[in-house]
C-alpha cells in the first residue's frame, strides 16, 4: 500500500498537505477503507494540526471535522490560537453542502 511505503521513507510528515487534500477532493467521504489510514496516519505526526486546519478553509470536508472532533475529544481546545469549536461552529454556518454543515453541528452540539 501506498502509505506503508510512505512512512518506510521515514519522513512522511513531508506529505501531510498531501494526504489532506485527498479529503479535501472527497470531502462528504465517511471514512471506509483508506481514507481512515490517513486519518490514524496523520494523527501520528508531530505538528499536522495546522494544516488541517488551512484544508478546512479551504474545502470543509467530513473526515477534517472528524479528526478537530477528536483533537477536541483529547483535551485539544485550540491549535495556533484558533478556537476549535469556533472553527467548528463557523463550518457549521457557512459550508454549502448540508452534509458538512450537520457533520460539523452535530461535533459542536456534544458536550465537553
Amino acid at each position: 500500500m501506498l502509505l506503508d511505503e510512505l512512512w518506510q521513507t521515514g519522513a512522511p510528515e513531508q506529505a501531510i498537505l498531501e494526504m489532506l487534500s485527498v479529503f479535501e477532493r472527497y470531502p462528504e467521504e465517511d471514512g471506509h477503507g483508506v481514507m481512515w489510514s490517513l486519518v490514524h496516519g496523520l494523527e501520528k505526526l508531530p505538528n499536522y494540526e495546522s494544516a488541517l486546519l488551512s484544508s478546512l478553509a479551504r474545502q470543509p470536508s467530513e473526515l477534517g471535522i472528524v479528526m478537530v472532533g477528536r483533537m477536541l475529544n483529547s483535551g485539544v481546545t485550540a491549535v495556533d490560537g484558533v478556537s476549535l469549536l469556533l472553527k467548528l461552529q463557523e463550518i457549521a454556518g457557512t459550508a454549502t453542502s448540508a452534509h458538512i454543515k450537520e457533520t460539523a453541528r452535530s461535533f459542536v452540539s456534544r458536550p465537553r
